[in-house]
């Protein structure tokens, strides 16, 4: 089951798309230069009979054409990715009409290890080795102006390097980067606290509450953002659960719309009509559109 730092660790490039060009880029991975990065569909299921999705999937457009990337993180090892990772890299290549690669985050050596072994997928000459990102090809990022630039690499310098000797330093930098973000940009800084707290460990989680409740001028704009959307998922799960309790389908697509979602009052709305709808889509209404 995916636990919170696997969900924000696959959020970061739905979040920041370029993250991933800056990820292959430290892994010495040739790219042209990347005028522009979005997320694509992570769902690589082409019949109904079995559902596969990696974590995300990336497009960079670059001054030769594009490339695709597939993003998973891995906290343990699934002898089932063996056989679905090649599976996402295909899939996404003819889906795209472009050279794929296969970028694996996994924070933990030992699986990082075992997600790097050769893939031989039985074709003669074509083997897959997955690139896995590890704590070398992460900046250490000591300065919160650094994080406040680039917040999706702070998350992830945090994910790296959050534990041992540079602890103090991640702490520091997070706390002073999440203020400079609420400087200008109150929501930024909000999903980039509530992003590192999901990766640091508990104890570290816990001297940052600290500092910030302490320290922070913003402290308790970042609690009254966390109390809304806390109220705002409570909502949309509500609404999920009306939905299939009475026996209608949701797809992924309604569902991340509705989970997306951080507006009470139409997460209110849709919730009324939850309860009288016939199918999903008619929650939305047209004044959603």
């Amino acid at each position: 089951m995916p636990t919170q730092e696997h969900d924000v660790s696959a959020e970061l490039f739905r979040w920041s798309p370029m993250l991933a060009a800056e990820l292959l880029t430290e892994m010495g991975v040739p790219l042209a230069e990347v005028r522009q990065a979005r997320d694509v569909s992570e769902s690589f299921t082409d019949l109904k009979t079995k559902e596969y999705t990696a974590d995300a999937a990336i497009v960079l457009e670059t001054t030769r054409g594009r490339t695709g990337v597939v993003v998973e993180v891995q906290r343990k090892r699934a002898e089932d990715k063996r056989w679905t990772w090649p599976l996402y890299l295909a899939t996404l290549r003819n889906r795209q009409r472009c050279p794929t690669v296969l970028l694996v985050i996994a924070p933990d050596p030992a699986v990082a290890q075992w997600c790097g072994i050769r893939i031989d997928t039985g074709h003669p000459g074509h083997t897959l080795t997955p690139l896995v990102l590890g704590p070398e090809h992460v900046p250490l990022m000591k300065d919160g102006s650094q994080i406040a630039a680039d917040p999706a690499m702070g998350v992830l310098s945090a994910l790296f390097h959050g534990t041992g000797e540079h602890q103090a330093n991640v702490l520091r930098s997070a706390f002073d980067g999440a203020n400079k973000l609420a400087e200008t940009d109150e929501e930024h800084a909000h999903r980039y606290y509530e992003y590192v707290q999901a990766v640091l460990p508990e104890a570290a989680r816990k001297t940052l509450e600290i500092m910030m409740q302490t320290e922070s001028p913003y402290y308790d704009s970042f609690l009254a953002r966390a109390a809304v959307k806390g109220e705002a998922k409570g909502l949309a799960l509500a609404v999920i659960r009306n939905l299939e309790n009475r026996g209608i389908g949701v797809s992924q697509e309604e569902r991340e719309r509705v989970l997306g979602c951080t507006d009470t009052a139409r997460l209110d709305a849709w919730l009324e009509r939850s309860l009288t709808v016939q199918t999903a889509a008619e929650i939305f209404g047209r004044d959603d559109e």
